[in-house]
């Protein structure tokens, strides 16, 4: 771990504010150890730590290595973000070996069209305030590759009609459905 976290390391010769820390070499060792020995481990680091990148960086040797994919299952979305649009990035950069990451939301973080276009024709508003968010909704939803909600950066995380249109397993009917796309 030295040769990535050390002084003289990969992550400091691409990074001009790195700042060597011994409880993020210690850290990324243990979860390396734990990789290596099929154990579980709890780490419990205060903030500056660097616990990020010190069981990133172990993970992806571990999925390297042969031990097959790594989950990393994160507390919020947006850590989750943090992941996928700054760290996971900046390793793949200064790595010397090439790793592919990718997200795994649930489905009831995407939207059904067929049930967007239910909606529109039927009450799911709770109030007036959600209006103009539905409406953002409906126009992002003939825009967006994904349908993925994340997209929709001012859109509160808990609006009532959210229930109502997404694409919760539940109710999909899958490769029946018009809005289908393989």
């Amino acid at each position: 771990m030295q040769e990535i976290f050390g002084p003289d390391g990969l992550i400091a010769k691409a990074h001009a504010e790195y700042e060597y820390r011994p409880g993020q070499v210690q850290m990324a060792g243990a979860v390396m150890g734990a990789f290596e020995d099929r154990h579980h481990l709890i780490v419990e680091a205060g903030t500056g730590t660097g616990k990020t990148l010190a069981y990133l960086v172990p993970a992806v040797a571990a999925a390297l290595g042969g031990r097959g994919r790594v989950i990393i299952s994160t507390g919020t979305k947006n850590l989750q973000e943090q992941l996928m649009e700054k760290d996971i990035p900046f390793l793949q950069s200064v790595l010397p070996k090439k790793f592919t990451a990718a997200y795994m939301k649930g489905r009831n973080n995407y939207v059904c069209l067929q049930r967007l276009n239910r909606a529109q024709s039927s009450p799911v508003l709770d109030g007036l305030d959600e209006v103009d968010y539905f409406e953002d909704v409906i126009h992002w939803s003939r825009e967006s590759p994904t349908g993925d909600r994340a997209e929709l950066a001012n859109l509160p995380e808990h609006l009532s009609f959210w229930r109502h249109i997404d694409a919760r397993s539940d109710t999909c009917i899958g490769q029946k459905c018009p809005d289908f796309d393989p």
